[in-house]
């Protein structure tokens, strides 16, 4: 006997359908846009996005310009060409709270710029602060306090320092699924469900077992940070970082209108406020007067975590807290597949260097020590790219 569907019911399932077939779209336009975009300087793709508040009257002034830094004109100028061989739009250097070079191509200072995963840094710096607030105990608490979703599974044993150390055990995001034959990292990049899609992501190792690069780990950072403070990621950064900082404003990449923000990467703001965070950890945490994050979490973020003595597999001692310390080749880095290697050929000539990093070559370089600040953002560099050149040769015109 066959079944005959009636009227109402195939009205009821054409309403069901129809919804799905506009999502599926419109995943399909996000992802054939996605791939003819320049992703650092075409801002305006990315809808829809949250503002992130800066300074109150959103009229910080630019720094100026000074002629302090011990390296000649010469000097300045092979790096500069180097860095224009390779599609950098700007590049600035902060050297005793001074703005000592700057050099933009086809960009200009008050336009913003997507950091990618430069972003992930300043969750951990948000992390940090949460805790300082006292609206999350410490990085021992268990991500399941503020995941309920996680309590019945093994992922209930997954603290807040394996998301932010890249230790979660969680399914990687650049293994294609065997069910699906999609990369986790696709919805998370355009789809627009990503707090669900985040909080399904299951378990596939014991946490603290392995070092593997894990969006997921930092979207998941900026789930609980929402739950714990009741703010969204743009309130809370605007509230406790870039306010503070007299930063001009930015925004967060949504993935629906009012919905939730990619913490991931993605944050959109002006070069020079980079430079900005970057004095944060010269300064021990304060700005003009206020301690905006506490010295020990930012002598935290910086202690190696990967390590074989911490009983990581294959530890290479190059990552704290959503912090790069080492120079290195990515492609050999698990968790990052070689057709986004960024290369590093030498190593950083001072161990005491330490840097955010986005996809593509953005970098925030920082040295204490030196006093010394340094940005670089742009476009996918080419492949004879060493990300560690340019910094090299700075940090040895220091004494």
């Amino acid at each position: 006997m066959k079944y005959k569907m009636d009227s109402g019911e195939l009205d009821k399932r054409l309403k069901q359908f129809i919804p799905y077939l506009s999502n599926q779209v419109q995943y399909a336009q996000r992802v054939l846009g996605s791939q003819r975009i320049q992703p650092i300087t075409q801002s305006n793709w990315y809808q829809p996005r949250e503002i992130v508040l800066g300074n109150p009257a959103d009229q910080p002034a630019f720094l100026p310009l000074t002629d302090q830094f011990p390296l000649s004109g010469q000097g300045w100028q092979a790096i500069d060409q180097y860095l224009l061989k390779h599609q950098t739009r700007a590049f600035l250097v902060l050297w005793k709270g001074q703005l000592v070079h700057q050099f933009y191509h086809q960009f200009k200072p008050h336009y913003q710029f997507n950091s990618m995963s430069m972003l992930k840094t300043l969750v951990a710096l948000m992390v940090g602060i949460a805790i300082d607030q006292g609206l999350i105990a410490d990085v021992h608490v268990k991500a399941a306090e503020f995941l309920p979703e996680w309590q019945h599974d093994q992922r209930r044993e997954i603290s807040i320092e394996h998301l932010l150390s890249m230790q979660s055990g969680l399914k990687s995001d650049v293994k294609v699924d065997a069910k699906t034959w999609v990369l986790p990292i696709i919805p998370l990049y355009l789809g627009d469900e990503i707090e669900r899609t985040a909080l399904a992501l299951p378990a596939v190792a014991p946490p603290g077992r392995y070092f593997e690069y894990n969006n997921y780990n930092t979207q998941l950072l900026g789930i609980i940070l929402q739950r714990a403070s009741g703010l969204s990621a743009a309130q809370f950064l605007s509230k406790y970082v870039w306010q503070p900082l007299h930063c001009h404003s930015g925004f967060l990449w949504l993935d629906k209108p009012n919905g939730q923000a990619r913490t991931f990467g993605a944050f959109f703001a002006q070069a020079e406020d980079w430079l900005r965070v970057g004095q944060l950890f010269v300064n021990r945490g304060r700005f003009q007067g206020q301690q905006i994050v506490s010295e020990q979490w930012l002598d935290e973020m910086q202690v190696p975590r990967n390590t074989p003595a911490r009983g990581v597999m294959d530890g290479r001692a190059d990552y704290g807290y959503q912090l790069w310390l080492k120079a290195h080749d990515y492609g050999l880095i698990r968790g990052i597949p070689w057709y986004e290697a960024t290369h590093a050929t030498t190593a950083f000539a001072d161990d005491e260097l330490f840097y955010f990093e986005g996809l593509r070559g953005q970098c925030l370089f920082i040295h204490p020590r030196h006093d010394l600040v340094v940005l670089r953002m742009g476009e996918r560099p080419k492949k004879d790219w060493d990300m560690s050149w340019m910094i090299n040769q700075l940090c040895q015109a220091l004494p």
